[in-house]
């Protein structure tokens, strides 16, 4: 029943986008696909409704679907305005790929069953392909092409991690999250950490998790500025949850402990290779797809930390995903102004079209940390628990890596906002509102929800 409800709307939605072929329409359709999964996003924080019982739903499932909600209805909203550039085919392709995407996310996201995830994940790279190739240039057909390649591998790595641990359970053999917890006396200890690695590697390519990041860059570079807001914002998010679901697994056996060292590890290779490339580039979007692949380091060290770092992982998750979704669709606004990539070609953009140039001074302000953000307090936390689990190493290291991503991307914001602007250039309201409103949402749901889910 549950699927029947997230493929309902993008299906018939589809078949209408396909017929008609009519931009208006296409449009209307992923905003109102859009506004539906908001409404759902709200029932499910409501106590009232009792929906996540019914379907049963647990926190972190409601916790990634409210994330992938709000953004896709910013990105819907963003988008409203881009139709006049394409042709009626190819804006009945973007908005078949972008619903089909988006199911594909909430099918993973809701589901408590690891096979049902695999298969879900799978077709984010299906749906997601065509939308990074959008462009049709050489480079986005390159990277959607390299996509493809790497992220398939690491599925199939994901999918032989999934064989292994229906081989750890020889009493019984289930899928299910909720079965696979009670049966985790059972389960054979080794077969069970292979599994974990495969399912590390597998999904952890998803993640974009170094070394094994190689499609990320490219993919959110070259894809257009909504489609990256949502790989960056919600895809990457999609794949992280089977790791923290399999986290669970790996707690109930008793090999815990395991699962936080190779978390951490990964964490930290991801934070040194996006320090090291993030001084190197000179491509925005590039850099922006290094700061996701720094900030999911992040997220992997606070999971593997537990208890309230584990809340302030849930926290930096939803606040990355707003505040990056609203750097890539700023980065959209620059790409749109100037017609360039590199951020030395793009100097004076609070002269020349000063919202855009606050809103990317907020947003970098906001994604290394400071106040408001509320990366400031899940950095804090962090910090604290690495402290109390008495490593000191990776705390210094941690704070090293995050001040040199923090002058790498400083000293591209200031290229590219300050300096003087030739002539202004106006762009539509709707290309400002859906990044004021996300950076606003970033600073206030994080500990609301929160509160209202936990």
């Amino acid at each position: 029943m549950l699927y029947l409800y997230i493929w309902l709307f993008p299906i018939l939605a589809g078949i209408l986008a396909w017929r008609f072929k009519n931009k208006s329409l296409n449009s209307a359709l992923v905003f109102a696909h859009s506004i539906l999964h908001l409404f759902a996003g709200i029932a499910f924080v409501l106590p009232s409704s009792g929906l996540p019982e019914f379907l049963g739903i647990d926190g972190l499932s409601i916790w990634f679907f409210i994330i992938s909600a709000i953004l896709y209805f910013a990105v819907g909203l963003y988008s409203l305005q881009l139709k006049g550039s394409l042709s009626n085919r190819q804006s009945s392709i973007y908005a078949i790929c972008m619903m089909a995407f988006v199911a594909s996310m909430d099918g993973a996201n809701l589901s408590r069953d690891l096979g049902l995830i695999w298969v879900f994940v799978e077709t984010t790279t299906l749906a997601s392909a065509l939308l990074i190739s959008f462009e049709h240039h050489k480079q986005s057909l390159e990277a959607a092409w390299k996509y493809l390649f790497i992220c398939s591998i690491g599925i199939a790595m994901a999918f032989v991690g999934i064989l292994l641990l229906v081989i750890a359970m020889p009493t019984a053999s289930s899928l299910a999250i909720d079965t696979i917890l009670t049966l985790a006396e059972t389960i054979t200890p080794f077969w069970l950490k292979v599994s974990f690695v495969f399912m590390l590697i597998g999904f952890g390519t998803k993640v974009g998790l170094a070394p094994l990041h190689f499609w990320l860059p490219d993919a959110h570079s070259e894809a257009p500025a909504a489609v990256s807001a949502l790989l960056s914002g919600a895809l990457l998010n999609t794949a992280l949850l089977p790791l923290i679901r399999m986290q669970e697994v790996m707690n109930a056996c008793h090999l815990g402990g395991l699962a936080s060292q190779l978390f951490i590890t990964m964490g930290l290779i991801s934070m040194f290779v996006a320090a090291v490339f993030m001084l190197k580039i000179k491509n925005y979007k590039r850099m922006l797809a290094y700061s996701s692949i720094e900030n999911m380091g992040i997220v992997m060290i606070a999971f593997a930390l537990g208890e309230y770092a584990g809340k302030a992982g849930l926290i930096h998750v939803m606040g990355h995903s707003m505040i990056k979704a609203a750097f890539f669709l700023t980065a959209g606004n620059v790409y749109g102004i100037f017609g360039k990539k590199d951020y030395d070609q793009c100097s004076g953009l609070l002269a020349k079209n000063p919202i855009s140039g606050w809103l990317w001074l907020i947003s970098f302000m906001f994604i290394i940390g400071m106040p408001p953000s509320p990366l400031f307090l899940s950095e804090f936390y962090i910090a604290f628990a690495l402290i109390a689990s008495g490593n000191i190493i990776v705390l210094i290291a941690f704070f090293i890596l995050l001040a040199i991503i923090a002058y790498g991307l400083g000293c591209a914001s200031l290229a590219i906002t300050m300096g003087a602007g030739k002539a202004r250039t106006k762009l539509p309201f709707s290309r400002y509102l859906p990044q004021i409103a996300l950076l606003c949402c970033a600073v206030v749901l994080p500990l609301l929800l929160l509160y209202l889910v936990y």
